[in-house]
C-alpha cells in the first residue's frame, strides 16, 4: 500500500477585486489571511453593507463548514491576497478538540453570526435579542483558542506542502555496542527544514502529524529514506546494521502498515532483522491490540523496541506481556548516574530485570565520560546520545562508521 499524497495547493493567491465566496455559496473550504486584506459585506436593504476588514493572520469562512449552512455574507479581496485553504476536515477536528466550555461559547459565537447581519462587529448583545454577553476573560480564552486553531491549521497545511516539496530531512545518530565500542545500529530521526521558518523542532510538528492522517505519508516516508540509508551502507562500508525507526499509534492502529513494511522491506533487499520499531509506552495501554501487533512484527521478522522506558507507568506487567526485544532507558536516568541519587540503583535494577527476561538496554542520553564508565562497570550492553555523536545526515553517517 503506497499512500498517495494529495497535491493540489493549499495556497490560493487572489487578485484585488476578486470573488472569493459569495453570499448563499455552500461552503468547501475556509481561509487564513497571509498576505493583503478580505473585505467581508453583505447586502442590508439593496444597500451593500461591509461587515469588516481582515488582515493578516485571520481566518473567515469556517461557519459554513462547521454548520453545513448557506454562506451568510460575500467576502472580496480589498488587494492582492494569499490565502491558506483549510479544509472541513481540519476546521471540524479542532472544533472538536477544543476544551469543552471553548466549544461551547465558539458554537454559540457561530450562531450568533448567523442571526445577526451586524457579522464579527462584537459579542455583546442585550438580553431582548436571545444572545449572550462574554466577560474579558472568556472573550480573550475565545480569542485565544481561535488564534492557536488557526496556527495549528497552518503548520499543517505546511506540512502538506513540505511532503510534495522534499522538506523533510533524514538524520541518523548512532547506537554504540558498550562492549566491542563498534556502531551497532541508527536510529532514524526526521528534521523539517522550512524554507522561512529554519528547522522546526520535531516537538512540534510530529505530535501535530499524529493527530492527523499526515502521519502516515511521513511515516512512509522515513522508512522508504531509511531503507535507502541501509542499502548505501552496506553498499560503501560493507557492513549490516540495524535501524531504529520511532512508530506512531495511528501507525500501529493502521492495519496495512506491517504488510507496506514488509513488501517495502523486501524489495530495498534489506534482512527484517536490521528493522527496529520503536514505540512508547503509551501505545501499550491498549494491551490486546499491542500485543497482537508486537506478535506480528516478530513473525514477519521485526525487531520492537519500548522507547524513553522509565518516564511513563514502566509497568513490569508490559514487559512480562509484550514480549519486547529491546529497552531504550530514558536519558532523565543516564544523566543523573554520576550524582548521589537513586538512578544509579533504578538503573541497575532495570538492567538485572532485562536480562532475567532477554531483552537487551540501550541507555539513552549519553554525554560525558563518567556516564559512559558507570554504564560499562554495571555491564550495559548499548549507548546512545551526543557523547558518540549528534544526529548527522547519511554522507556523515557513513563517514563516522569509517573513523569511529
Amino acid at each position: 500500500m503506497k499512500y498517495q499524497l494529495h497535491k493540489e495547493s493549499h495556497i490560493r493567491r487572489i487578485k484585488i477585486g476578486e470573488s472569493i465566496f459569495d453570499e448563499g455559496d455552500q461552503g468547501d473550504f475556509a481561509y487564513i489571511i497571509e498576505e493583503g486584506e478580505v473585505e467581508i459585506w453583505t447586502t442590508v436593504n439593496d444597500q451593500r453593507l461591509v461587515l469588516n476588514i481582515l488582515g493578516v493572520g485571520s481566518m473567515f469562512g469556517e461557519l459554513a463548514l462547521v454548520d453545513k449552512q448557506p454562506r451568510s455574507a460575500s467576502a472580496i479581496a480589498k488587494t492582492d491576497t494569499i490565502l491558506t485553504l483549510v479544509t472541513k476536515e481540519q476546521v471540524n477536528r479542532r472544533v472538536e478538540e477544543a476544551d469543552p466550555i471553548l466549544r461551547m461559547l465558539l458554537l454559540m459565537v457561530m450562531r450568533y453570526f448567523r442571526s445577526e447581519t451586524n457579522l464579527f462587529r462584537g459579542l455583546k448583545v442585550n438580553q431582548s435579542s436571545n444572545s449572550f454577553c462574554l466577560d474579558k476573560q472568556k472573550q480573550t480564552e475565545l480569542s485565544k483558542g481561535i488564534s492557536g486553531a488557526v496556527d495549528l491549521i497552518r503548520m499543517e497545511s505546511d506540512l502538506r506542502t513540505a511532503m510534495y516539496q522534499e522538506q523533510f530531512k533524514l538524520f541518523y545518530q548512532p547506537i554504540i555496542n558498550l562492549v566491542t565500542d563498534k556502531v551497532e545500529g541508527f536510529e532514524a530521526l526526521i528534521r523539517w527544514q522550512h524554507p522561512e521558518k529554519g528547522l522546526i523542532s520535531p516537538d512540534l510538528f510530529i505530535p501535530l502529524a499524529e493527530s492527523t492522517s499526515m502521519i502516515i505519508p511521513i511515516g512512509q516516508w522515513v522508512i522508504l529514506e531509511g531503507l535507502r540509508a541501509l542499502q548505501r551502507i552496506k553498499e560503501v562500508s560493507g557492513q549490516e546494521l540495524y535501524l531504529s525507526f520511532n512508530i506512531a499509534s495511528r501507525q500501529i492502529e493502521d492495519s496495512n502498515f506491517l504488510k507496506w513494511l514488509t513488501v517495502s522491506v523486501k524489495k530495498a533487499h534489506i534482512h527484517p532483522h536490521q528493522i527496529k520499531l520503536e514505540i512508547l509506552e503509551r501505545t501499550l495501554f491498549d494491551n490486546e491490540r499491542t500485543l497482537s501487533w508486537v506478535y506480528n512484527c516478530h513473525q514477519r521478522g521485526f525487531l520492537v523496541v519500548l522507547d524513553d522506558f522509565g518516564t511513563g507507568y514502566s509497568s513490569l506487567q508490559y514487559l512480562n506481556d509484550c514480549n519486547l526485544d529491546t529497552l531504550k532507558i530514558d536519558k532523565s536516568f543516564v544523566q543523573k548516574l554520576d550524582e548521589k541519587s537513586n538512578s544509579k540503583s533504578i538503573f541497575q535494577a532495570i538492567l538485572n530485570l532485562s536480562k532475567a527476561l532477554g531483552i537487551s538496554v540501550v541507555a539513552e542520553g549519553v554525554e560525558t565520560q563518567k556516564q559512559l564508565e558507570i554504564l560499562k562497570e554495571m555491564n550495559c550492553s548499548f549507548g546512545q546520545g551526543y557523547f558518540f555523536a549528534k544526529p548527522f545526515p547519511l554522507n556523515e553517517a557513513i563517514a563516522f562508521l569509517s573513523s569511529y
